[in-house]
């Protein structure tokens, strides 16, 4: 039978018991109750939502703003202290690398016992080992102890067993924060097959990119109260939104970096301050456009120490499957950001990409190109439109000539004794 909903949540809320100290702790004990020591933080109030199978669900806010509280609550690791919850099927979560793993444990130890743990039977987990093991790349490390392994080995492993359990809802919590970009794209690879294949993922995510191309919906939760909830464009731009309207405010120190001072304090580091697409030599901001047309990228950044923290801009040009189709920098053309604010121009005639979507993220890098400071996220994706029957990523300039050549000679055909000579 199938379920109308994949996985249902109502009035979910979590409340943690804080205590000022531990002797308030013991006398609340000892009294039975009598005597309440406590009190109480909400890290999750009162978010509610629906989702349909094969629906991809996206978590985006603040540190602190109850992601994972809630994607703990889901996935049964927790218990709500208020509402409900229900799961139409099989879940597997992957909220942190190497939960659940035995560090003493082979590899191949724990897929037996975590496989058990998600649902499996010994018979099948034996049965998908091979394909377990394939999927992680682990080679001969796959029978040494976890404990030996680096944290993107175990990331590999965790995320093999995870969707090797076929689950019909997929939690998974910032784990491409970790790996190298070959095991990330394989991953991103595995969450569009499971979509094709109709299966419900939810996915937490401080990159707002990630969120906008691998989600459907997703809701923005801030101190445990969802803020929004709906498609996923209109989600990650009220959040961007909120995070602009908040800069320079003493009480919002997750929107714009911050570096500790030597006597404790905290400053201010380089930032986006906005970035938006324009038609070039206009003020019409546009985000649709035909292959040929030309556009100009204005980036607002500030700077308040440029002399002890020099930057580069870098902007890229990203399909919805993550492949990067162009990109540019200021580090790669020479071009230094002088002052301690100012409006960056990237202007780009005759834009040859094809139809699509396209996401630009802008992304602030520290002097060297290395180190990112911020990565800032577009209004909108850039929808390009073709009047031709052009194929592929972008348009290639070519023109076709008919001429009057004979074929090469093949390698076969040349005697060795011409060989012999040419070497020597």
């Amino acid at each position: 039978m199938q379920h109308e909903y994949a996985l249902e949540a109502e009035g979910l809320g979590k409340a943690y018991r804080m205590y000022g100290s531990p002797m308030k702790r013991i006398l609340e004990g000892v009294t039975w109750g009598r005597y309440k020591g406590h009190g109480e933080f909400w890290a999750l109030k009162g978010v509610d939502f629906k989702l349909r199978p094969g629906a991809s669900f996206g978590l985006c806010g603040a540190n602190g703003a109850g992601k994972s509280t809630l994607l703990k609550i889901l996935s049964g690791t927790t218990a709500p202290t208020v509402g409900r919850y229900r799961a139409n099927g099989r879940v597997a979560s992957l909220l942190e690398l190497g939960a659940g793993f035995h560090m003493d444990f082979t590899g191949r130890a724990n897929i037996v016992m975590n496989g058990t743990m998600m649902g499996l039977t010994r018979r099948e987990v034996e049965a998908k080992m091979d394909s377990i093991i394939e999927f992680a790349e682990l080679g001969d490390y796959i029978d040494e102890p976890v404990r030996t392994y680096s944290s993107g080995m175990g990331l590999r492993l965790g995320f093999a067993v995870a969707v090797a359990v076929d689950p019909e809802v997929m939690i998974i919590d910032e784990v491409f924060a970790v790996g190298d970009m070959y095991f990330q794209k394989k991953c991103v690879d595995k969450i569009y097959e499971f979509k094709k294949h109709n299966k419900t993922i939810l996915f937490c995510s401080h990159s707002l990119y990630d969120v906008r191309q691998l989600c459907d919906e997703a809701i923005w939760l801030n101190q445990g109260e969802c803020m929004a909830i709906g498609e996923s464009v209109m989600v990650t731009n009220e959040y961007s939104a909120f995070q602009r309207h908040h800069i320079g405010e003493e009480d919002v120190t997750n929107d714009i970096p911050m570096s500790p001072l030597a006597e404790g304090g905290a400053r201010e580091l380089p930032h986006v301050v906005d970035a938006r697409i324009y038609r070039m030599g206009t003020d019409e901001e546009c985000y649709q456009i035909t292959t040929g047309d030309s556009i100009e990228i204005r980036i607002w950044w500030k700077n308040p120490t440029p002399a002890e923290t020099p930057i580069h801009v870098g902007i890229g040009f990203m399909r919805q499957d993550m492949t990067t189709c162009g990109g540019a920098g200021t580090n790669l053309s020479g071009h230094d950001l002088v002052g301690e604010q100012g409006c960056l121009v990237l202007r780009v005639p005759n834009v040859q990409l094809l139809s699509g979507q396209f996401l630009i993220p802008v992304i602030l890098l520290d002097g060297g190109g290395v180190h990112k400071y911020q990565e800032y996220l577009m209004p909108e994706n850039l929808v390009v439109r073709t009047n031709t029957r052009d194929v592929g990523l972008f348009r290639i300039e070519s023109s076709w000539d008919d001429v009057d050549l004979a074929p090469p000679e093949s390698r076969e055909e040349v005697p060795q004794e011409a060989e012999a000579e040419s070497g020597a």
